[in-house]
């Protein structure tokens, strides 16, 4: 929601305040402040992009990841632990971070089960992270700000059959921060690079492209990210893929898809039904690796996180993108612009 710059501003915020209480009054979730967007994100802002998780080694050797790369903040798109134990997920991030380490997360499909209570725990933790702001269905269909990041989670293709679409529009209509996260589990096809089918339709993504929000994913168990995208849903038209593989553009109109769904599960293969595909910058799986539109022959495939690094360089509209491993190696590089 646009901030209400008038003297009755803070009725209105009393209102949604009011709102919001009688709501978890209803669901039983405990309540989440009203979203006031329109900022730039704070200079140097680094997050952590994951997905597909697990518990044991290799899930904290990520967060690990993250801990030395000195992230600010996790968005975590779906498929936590994979053991339906709550307790056990929420235990492993505060073991890493800490209890209120800023860590959002979308709702995936091996969430469905104990989703009330993966749920209650992320909207506790919320609580405890200092200038965070969230409403909405949290993880389902929320609209949150964190240092002057937008991001909306969704749960399309997982919980709620309707409605996710206009809810994406309407929060990025209603917002003015310069950075736009869209933030859910599933695919469609051609947006990630192994076997998966079309699971959430393609009006989710316009929403994002239309206006002009990074779409973050995961569900395939591997890293690819796309080129610019002009005209995603249109695949004749490459979905409209334009620019460099190294320089992405984000705009009213212009986006750009990742999958970042080696959060330390299992990893899988490139699927060659793929090898067509004219809108991949960058591909990281178990059998094949193209950096930058260019195939890397050898390689070490592991387990990682996408770290995005808003306002960099003195100026609030840039940002740069690293996928790294648990190795501390390098996968991706690249930077975003928005206008």
């Amino acid at each position: 929601m646009k901030p209400i710059w008038s003297e009755g501003r803070s009725r209105f915020v009393a209102y949604l305040a009011f709102v919001a209480a009688l709501a978890v009054v209803l669901s039983g979730v405990p309540a989440m402040r009203p979203v006031l967007g329109g900022s730039d994100v704070v200079p140097g802002l680094k997050v952590a992009f994951i997905g597909d998780q697990g518990l044991g080694p290799d899930s904290e050797a990520v967060l690990s990841l993250i801990k030395r790369e000195g992230a600010a903040m996790v968005l975590h798109s779906g498929d936590f632990d994979y053991a339906d134990n709550p307790a056990a997920w929420d235990a492993q991030i505060n073991k890493v971070l800490g209890p209120s380490f800023p860590y959002f997360v979308s709702v995936g499909n091996h969430d469905e089960q104990m989703w009330p209570e993966y749920q209650r725990l992320a909207v506790e933790r919320l609580a405890r992270v200092n200038g965070a702001q969230c409403a909405g269905d949290y993880g389902v269909q929320a609209a949150c700000t964190y240092q002057g990041l937008f991001f909306v989670l969704s749960g399309v293709g997982t919980i709620g059959r309707n409605g996710h679409a206009a809810y994406i529009s309407e929060q990025l209509a209603a917002d003015s921060s310069t950075w736009s996260i869209c933030s859910w589990h599933k695919d469609q096809h051609d947006m990630q690079v192994g076997s998966k089918h079309n699971e959430t339709g393609w009006d989710v993504y316009q929403a994002c492209q239309n206006g002009g929000a990074i779409v973050a994913t995961a569900h395939e168990h591997s890293y690819s990210r796309t080129l610019t995208l002009t005209d995603v849903g249109n695949r004749r038209a490459g979905h409209g893929a334009t620019g460099r593989p190294d320089v992405m553009e984000v705009s009213p109109g212009r986006t750009f898809v990742f999958v970042s769904g080696l959060g330390g599960d299992s990893k899988r293969d490139f699927d060659n039904r793929h090898l067509g595909d004219t809108w991949w910058a960058t591909y990281y799986t178990a059998t094949r690796y193209l950096l930058n539109g260019a195939l890397v022959p050898a390689f070490d495939y592991d387990f990682g996180a996408l770290f995005i690094t808003f306002n960099v360089d003195g100026d609030p509209r840039k940002a740069r993108g690293e996928f790294k491993n648990i190795g501390d190696q390098t996968i991706d590089m690249f930077e975003i612009h928005a206008f």
